[in-house]
């Protein structure tokens, strides 16, 4: 498997997927059945592990604790494999056989020469260019593209027929029997002898980027700086004093006015101390002692 970066919670899954949610709402495009909460989620909300992309010789995306995201671009040498997975690419998808039965997103472009999928209430997105050699798809297994889809053939059971779909696969070497019924074990070792036997990618298609979009590049979030010791007890003792507010502002000057030497402490406690005297008859010496604070 890819290397783990950590395990992200469904509701830090979802802040991942954030910047992709505009994909999934935009009524005029029909079919790009992309649902961030699915993804999000994982099995019974377990969440998404986040891996890694780069090159590898072949892989299996398993991963029975939750989805799979690939932080980046996945290239494979050989063959690739879907058993059943939620996977989403944030990058390029290229491999050599492609076998899938899950469902797949992948965010830049898809390329690969042979591309199998299978299975019905999921399927494969791509929100880049699709360019598959041959692909064969069963059981209305979805296949969507929202840039440029070329496909040099392309045989479907639910239109083509079941028969013409299985002839396809024998046509491309992984199947023997065109009558067999159960025939996925053996399209899973074809597509493995193949993507073996065709070596490793082209190096023109290994060193291809995907370059994310201005509104992909997630801002890393503010973090408030701690608040110094001081301030806690300034705030604390005033609410606490049980002083008058002369009393208050007479213990300001002797005590803690030598104790707020950090500046950042001083802008603070100003803010705590306007809010905490607000008598009219000490208005002046007030805004004094805040002046002696900046």
């Amino acid at each position: 498997m890819l290397p783990l970066q950590r395990w992200l919670p469904p509701a830090e899954a979802a802040s991942y997927l954030r910047p992709y949610d505009a994909f999934r709402s935009t009524g005029a495009r029909i079919g790009m059945d992309v649902d961030a909460s699915v993804l999000a989620h994982g099995f019974s909300n377990s969440g998404a592990g986040l891996f890694s992309g780069g090159r590898v010789a072949s892989l299996v995306l398993e991963n029975d604790r939750g989805s799979t995201f690939v932080d980046g671009d996945l290239l494979v040498d050989g063959w690739l494999e879907n058993p059943g997975g939620l996977v989403f690419v944030r990058g390029n998808l290229i491999a050599q056989t492609l076998f899938t039965r899950g469902y797949l997103i992948v965010l830049g472009e898809l390329r690969v020469r042979r591309l199998f999928g299978e299975d019905e209430p999921d399927g494969t997105y791509v929100f880049g260019e699709a360019h598959v050699e041959s692909a064969v798809f069963s059981h209305n297994h979805l296949f969507d593209v929202w840039g440029t889809s070329t496909l040099g053939e392309e045989v479907h059971d639910e239109v083509d027929g079941r028969e013409a779909m299985r002839q396809r696969l024998v046509d491309w070497g992984v199947l023997s029997d065109p009558r067999a019924e159960y025939y996925l074990d053996e399209v899973q070792r074809g597509l493995r002898a193949l993507a073996e036997q065709w070596g490793p990618l082209p190096e023109d298609q290994a060193a291809r980027r995907y370059t994310p979009k201005p509104t992909e590049v997630i801002a890393p979030e503010r973090t408030a700086a701690p608040r110094p010791d001081v301030v806690i007890e300034l705030e604390r003792w005033l609410d606490e004093a049980g002083l008058t507010q002369r009393q208050q502002l007479e213990a300001l000057r002797t005590h803690w006015l030598p104790r707020l030497t950090d500046a950042a402490a001083r802008v603070e406690a100003r803010r705590l101390i306007r809010k905490a005297l607000n008598s009219k008859k000490l208005i002046d010496e007030r805004d004094a002692l805040l002046l002696a604070l900046e």
